[in-house]
């Protein structure tokens, strides 16, 4: 338990660092996420972002989901060795509960954007950057919140 909390914390912490920088990239089109025709976002904006998530779209989803594979192996074991305790349910749940809703929708939002060339229909563009980036949120406050869980867990532990 001294190390398993540490380095839950620690995955925990790449998952959110990771979909902080998501968002930031993804700022110029936040309007995308509910209003996919926004004209407060020019196609010149979502294009570029489009082409920067791109390039970046092999390599981040594979690295996330050996983040949150061993986050949710971890947990397993957090449930383990706490004999099932109602703070490490909740914790859990809180997790996988979370995971499980972004995993439903993973591979269609980034095939949204993987599959659609950014010089392509700007509709098409528009609409997978928005639910993309709408994904990215979800996931920061997946990881977010549970670490911030964790850190309360290890609190009241000490």
């Amino acid at each position: 338990m001294d190390r398993l909390l540490p380095l839950l914390s620690a995955l925990l912490g790449l998952g959110t660092g990771i979909f902080v920088v998501l968002s930031l990239i993804e700022k110029p089109v936040w309007r995308l996420m509910w209003q996919p025709r926004s004209g407060r976002v020019s196609d010149d904006e979502a294009r570029t972002v489009h082409a920067i998530l791109k390039r970046v779209i092999h390599l981040l989803p594979p690295t996330m989901m050996t983040t949150m594979g061993a986050a949710s192996l971890l947990m397993i074991l957090l449930l383990v060795q706490t004999g099932v305790t109602l703070a490490s349910v909740s914790l859990a749940a809180l997790f996988f509960i979370q995971l499980a809703l972004i995993v439903a929708r993973l591979f269609r939002d980034i095939r949204g954007v993987d599959e659609v060339p950014s010089d392509g229909e700007a509709s098409e563009v528009r609409s997978g950057l928005g639910r993309l980036a709408l994904l990215h949120h979800r996931g920061l406050l997946m990881t977010s919140t549970t670490l911030l869980a964790v850190i309360a867990l290890q609190t009241s532990l000490t």
